[in-house]
Formats: structure tokens, C-alpha cells, sequence
């Protein structure tokens, strides 16, 4: 059979199994049907669902034990980050540095997300101070560009609680030539939950590039959403003993939305093609749930990438792992219990160098969620065990030592980066196979 005989279906088994996005590019060069196949929005979808295309992470060690859940962190200056590249990786951690971005004045930068081969700095300044005509930095490590822009605030008296970078359809990603949503550091959608002094009120501002008419690119305000009712329903006392501006904590990314946790025992999530915010209905934790369940980052994380589907793992019981998932398939508002994970059992199956400590391995509590790094899940270890963190893969309910964690039990701050996605492909080929 000729190369030009093979069906579409097995060109694109054989495209899938390219471990690298360079080798995809090769690929579409060489004629204009393999082209069409590789550019084929489907297509790119998948292959980024099943190769692992994250060059590495920016990971940030918290400063104190337990102390600080939210993000982003003090820790997560860029002076005290560390770049490590992942395994199947071959690249310097030299080559990501930050060093290329100028130092804002009269404080530092804090790296607030990341998103695809985007990473997002807020002066430090910004948080829990006056964030009028602050300016914040994207910049794109991979190729050492960034641009400086200020976030419109026709309040001047709020500060900042959490920033993010939003993903393709929130209205300021450009279409390459294959009609795919790219983003970059000229066109790139931010996310800003800003808390104003006084009133107390907490909204959520999505903020999107455009070029103005002197050819300087800034940002204009596309939607202003109010949070209050999202974050504490109508009807639910205050809880008396704790700051209301630190009442939401950002659980993470996944499938396309984030998602945020509160102390009201409310999750909602913003989806990122649409930049709807929605409270999602959880089922309970247990039977009496009273009072409402408290939400923090070390018992509600979002797993899962851009490509596959989003599920969210919830600590129970002080001991239990529960992985939730939407009652429908194409998503919604409602979830259900996917699967519980009693760890007391998986930690004593799973590491059998704890056969001592199974007795205090039954009487495991308080476990907390440390991290969620890919499909994995990084916990506290059972009290007093002198065990390290360990991970939990959802999948394959594998148990594995975190050695490199260090033998604090501290959070850590983890930032994906990727190399740019959808790849440059070209707008056609030459020649033709035959």
C-alpha cells in the first residue's frame, strides 16, 4: 500500500504516537493532506490529551507549616522559585528563568499563575494593598518575551485576592491560520477577584488585550461579576471568627474551568470558554452535615488538564479521599461521588514497608491535601508515622513516596508550563505524497 492510500484514521494513530510537537510540525510539512490531518481541531485536541507536552513546573515552598493556604503565597516571589524540568524534558532550568522580566519598583514580583506557555506576575504590592495603576506582566518563558499592561480600576480602592490567565473563548485569543484559538503575549484574557475596602465586596473582573490607537496594547474590562451570594448564599450566617476577604480558596484548574472552594461550604466554577461563574451542587460529606461543610484548599483540589474532562478529590471523614465528577457527561452543575478511597486501606496495601505503623495508620486523621501534580494527589502523611508525603494516583491508585517533597509538611506552590500550543503548522504544503 502506497503512503497516499493510507486511510485518515491510521495517519492520525500514527501522528498520536509523535511523542514531540516539533516531530508533529515535521509532519504537517510534508504534504498538504498530512497537514490537513494534523491541523484538524479534533485531531490537536486529542494529541494533547494524551502526550504529556509540560516542559516543567515552577514550584514554590511555602514558608510556614500549614500557615498560609492561600494563593498565591509569599513564597511564590520569583526570587525564591525554583524551575524543574520534567523527565521526558530536554532543557535547562537555566533557559527558564525570569531574570529577563525588569523588577517592578519598591516591591517584587509574585508569579500568580500559569497557563499553557503563559506565566502571570502581580507586584506583591497588588495584594491585600491599594492595586489602582498597578501594572502586571505576561510573559512567555519559552521564547523570553513579556508585556507590561495595567488593569483598568475604576475603583482605586480594592486590592487584589487572586489573579488568573484565562484559556481560548473568553474573547481575546486570535485564530491562527488553522482556525484555532491561540493565545500569546499580545492577546491574553486575566482574571482578577478584586475585594474593595469598606463595603466588602468581592467580584470577579475578566479583563481582555486590545491595541490601542497609539499601537499599545492594553487591557479593557469585559465583565465585572459580583461575588457576594456565589460565596456565602442568602440566608447563611457569617462565620464570626474569620476574615471575610479570606473566605474563597482557588482549588485549581481543570477541564477548562476553575474552580473555587469557600468556608460557607459552597464550590462554584468559572468556565473559561464562556466566563460564566456557577455554583455547582456537590453531594453531602456525610449524613448529618452540620454545619455546612468547610471548604480549604487542603481538603478541595480540581485535577485533571485542559483537554480531558475535570474531577474534583474532597478530604472526608478527616481520612477519606473522595473523587467527584459531573452527573452528566458533558458537564453541569451537579455532581455525584465518583469513587472513595479509604487511605488507612491504600496506604497499608499500597506501602508495605508501614505493616509497624498499621495500628496508627487505622487511626489516621487529619489528612491534608498538600498538592495535586498531574493525575496525582500529594497528602499529608498518618501523624506521627515519621512517614514523608506521599501521592495517590487516581488512576491506578498507585501509592508512591514524595521524597522530594522534603520531610516538612509544608504547601507547595506548583505552576505547569508547556511549550506554545496549537503548534505552528503551516498554511499549506507544497508538495503532495505519491
Amino acid at each position: 500500500m502506497a503512503v497516499n492510500e493510507l486511510p485518515d484514521e491510521l495517519l492520525e494513530s500514527v501522528f498520536l504516537r509523535l511523542a514531540s510537537p516539533i516531530c508533529l510540525v515535521r509532519a504537517a510539512s510534508t504534504c498538504r493532506r498530512w497537514c490537513r490531518v494534523v491541523a484538524d481541531a479534533g485531531f490537536l485536541r486529542l494529541y494533547r490529551s494524551r502526550n504529556a507536552l509540560t516542559i516543567g513546573n515552577y514550584i514554590a515552598t511555602d514558608t510556614g507549616i500549614f500557615a498560609n493556604w492561600s494563593r498565591p503565597s509569599p513564597s511564590c516571589r520569583v526570587s525564591s522559585l525554583a524551575f524543574v524540568p520534567a523527565a521526558a524534558a530536554v532543557t535547562s532550568s537555566k533557559r527558564f528563568s525570569l531574570d529577563f522580566v525588569p523588577e517592578p519598583g519598591n516591591t517584587s514580583w509574585v508569579l500568580a499563575d500559569s497557563h499553557g506557555g503563559l506565566v502571570l506576575l502581580v507586584p506583591e504590592r497588588y495584594y491585600w494593598g491599594n492595586a489602582s495603576s498597578v501594572s502586571i506582566v505576561v510573559c512567555e518563558p519559552w521564547t523570553r518575551r513579556y508585556r507590561t499592561v495595567i488593569p483598568p480600576l475604576e475603583n482605586k480602592h480594592v486590592a487584589c485576592l487572586d489573579a488568573s490567565l484565562l484559556g481560548a473563548g473568553t474573547g481575546s485569543e486570535k485564530k491562527n491560520n488553522n482556525n484555532n484559538h491561540v493565545a500569546g503575549v499580545s492577546n491574553f484574557t486575566v482574571l482578577l477577584i478584586l475585594y474593595t475596602f469598606g463595603s466588602g465586596a468581592k467580584t470577579a473582573c475578566i479583563f481582555s488585550t486590545f491595541t490601542g490607537a497609539d499601537e499599545e496594547l492594553r487591557l479593557r474590562l469585559t465583565r465585572s461579576m459580583d461575588l457576594g451570594d456565589l460565596i456565602r448564599p442568602k440566608g447563611v450566617p457569617r462565620r464570626q471568627r474569620h476574615f471575610d476577604a479570606d473566605a474563597m480558596h482557588f482549588a485549581g484548574r481543570a477541564g477548562g474551568s476553575l474552580y473555587w472552594g469557600t468556608i460557607y461550604g459552597v464550590v462554584f466554577a468559572l468556565d473559561e470558554s464562556t466566563g460564566e461563574l456557577s455554583p455547582l451542587t456537590l453531594p453531602k460529606c456525610c449524613a448529618s452535615e452540620q454545619p455546612r461543610f468547610y471548604y480549604r484548599q487542603w481538603n478541595l483540589r480540581a485535577v485533571g488538564d485542559d483537554a480531558g474532562g475535570g474531577r474534583l478529590v474532597r478530604v472526608v471523614q478527616h481520612s477519606d479521599l473522595e473523587v467527584l465528577t459531573p452527573l452528566h457527561a458533558g458537564g453541569g452543575r451537579e455532581w455525584t461521588v465518583e469513587k472513595t478511597l479509604r487511605l488507612p486501606e491504600l496506604i497499608t496495601r499500597g506501602l508495605p514497608e508501614l505493616e509497624d505503623y498499621s495500628r496508627l495508620v487505622e487511626r489516621l486523621t487529619g489528612v491534608k491535601i498538600l498538592e495535586v501534580m498531574g493525575r496525582s494527589v500529594v497528602l499529608t502523611p498518618p501523624e506521627g508515622s515519621g512517614m514523608w508525603p506521599f501521592s495517590v494516583d487516581l488512576e491506578t491508585m498507585e501509592l508512591e513516596h514524595v521524597y522530594d517533597w522534603g520531610d516538612e509538611l509544608v504547601q507547595k506552590w506548583v505552576f505547569p508550563v508547556k511549550p506554545p500550543w496549537p503548534p505552528a503548522l503551516p498554511l499549506h504544503a507544497t508538495t503532495d505524497v505519491h
